[in-house]
């Protein structure tokens, strides 16, 4: 009788006793073929009995619960005077209420099956489901290898409210693979504790990332060979928000009913030149040429981006940009200045795109996509350390089935 509880419940040692069957709920009554010390393996043993256990197993056939019942005991071994308790070989932990291959099963199923759609199959709690996935995951990724990177992305995610640094995530992604190799909590120097221990294997050659301090100054003092590489989308990104702020200073000299107007206009200076429909550029045409500080910083704007589009190496790139801040640093407009300071404090980094091969973290803009996907599903999560898990496994799964 044991054969078959090998082949269809992947149980060793133990033969069936008796069998109770009630509805759709199997009952089998399992006993020890033989008792043996868990450390020394030796059968000259005392047993004390300490409770009985039910584990489910893997439903068969038409019977959605199979239960396994045993007595589990305190061993007290004569050779080696030790006691402990019985290890039972068909679960994955002390605690576990269901077999090894019930949750493998679950685990080949959660690939393509929601955790509610399992827990409601299985009649399980869906908060059972989830720590089995959870046990799972903390076993794969207790430890990545690094030992092939040779560069990354980091970048921070808003994924909730909350005090300003727990409401965000610091993402460190392997730029070749996309695997994700660090996720930590808060933003800034703290939210990269624990990455330096898994990139100490690495080859880092690069490390691409928005035009933050805190990440440049860390990666600067612990992977000095590594070149610091501020991703262009940044860069724009920056220059866009000086022009938004150079547009709310202009509106709010105005009076109400331009200020209305200027203000529904704001996403028509923030498009690109070559996006904007047609209607709209004799207006913006108009507007730049009434209000000059607006129509200055959008002309630097596009200047910037054409380095981008029209610079062949890093030393035409660098050409350009110092010729670039030395005119913003003659206009009048005072948000231009701050920015032809900061591309120049930052032009190593940033010419470093150039240096190499237009090199991007536009990735982990797009995976930091999915993340929030994933937050958008789960109508959050309650769980950070599972949250985080889930982060890890994303790059290797349907983003549409991971939860």
């Amino acid at each position: 009788m044991s054969t078959y509880l090998y082949y269809t419940q992947g149980i060793l040692d133990f033969q069936e006793e008796t069998t109770t069957y009630s509805e759709e709920r199997l009952e089998i009554y399992l006993k020890r073929k033989k008792h043996q010390c868990p450390k020394c393996r030796s059968k000259d043993v005392t047993l004390r009995v300490l409770y009985e256990r039910d584990v489910r197993g893997l439903p068969m056939g038409r019977i959605r619960e199979v239960h396994f019942i045993y007595t589990l005991h305190q061993v007290y071994c004569h050779r080696c005077h030790e006691r402990s308790t019985e290890e039972v070989p068909f679960i994955s932990h002390p605690k576990a209420r269901l077999s090894n291959e019930f949750e493998r099963t679950i685990l080949e199923l959660r690939e393509q099956v929601s955790i509610r759609a399992l827990a409601n199959y299985f009649h399980l709690r869906w908060h059972t489901v989830k720590e089995i996935e959870k046990r799972y995951l903390q076993h794969k990724f207790a430890t990545i290898d690094t030992s092939k990177v040779q560069a990354v992305g980091v970048d921070e995610i808003h994924i909730g409210h909350g005090q300003a640094n727990q409401a965000y995530l610091t993402i460190v992604r392997d730029l070749e693979s996309g695997a994700v190799i660090h996720v930590g909590d808060g933003k800034g120097i703290s939210a990269l504790e624990g990455a330096l221990s898994k990139l100490s294997a690495s080859k880092l050659q690069l490390v691409a990332m928005d035009m933050a301090n805190a990440y440049s100054t860390w990666f600067a003092e612990h992977f000095p060979q590594a070149q610091i590489v501020f991703d262009h989308f940044h860069v724009i990104k920056l220059m866009n928000d000086k022009l938004d702020h150079v547009r709310r200073r202009v509106t709010a000299k105005l009076d109400s009913m331009e200020r209305k107007h200027l203000k529904g206009l704001r996403f028509v200076f923030l498009k690109n030149e070559e996006d904007i429909p047609e209607d709209n550029q004799n207006i913006l045409h108009n507007l730049r040429g009434k209000f000059q500080e607006l129509g200055d910083a959008y002309m630097f704007k596009e200047a910037l981006r054409t380095i981008y589009r029209v610079a062949q190496d890093a030393y035409q790139a660098n050409i350009a940009l110092h010729r670039w801040c030395a005119m913003a640093e003659k206009t009048l407009v005072p948000e231009l200045k701050t920015m032809a300071k900061t591309i120049r404090d930052r032009l190593d980094g940033i010419v470093s795109y150039w240096t190499f091969g237009h090199a991007s973290n536009a990735s982990t803009e797009g995976f930091n996509n999915k993340i929030r996907w994933l937050i958008r599903q789960a109508y959050g999560f309650r769980d950070l350390e599972y949250f985080k898990l889930k982060i890890y496994q994303l790059p290797q799964i349907n983003c549409e089935k991971a939860l």
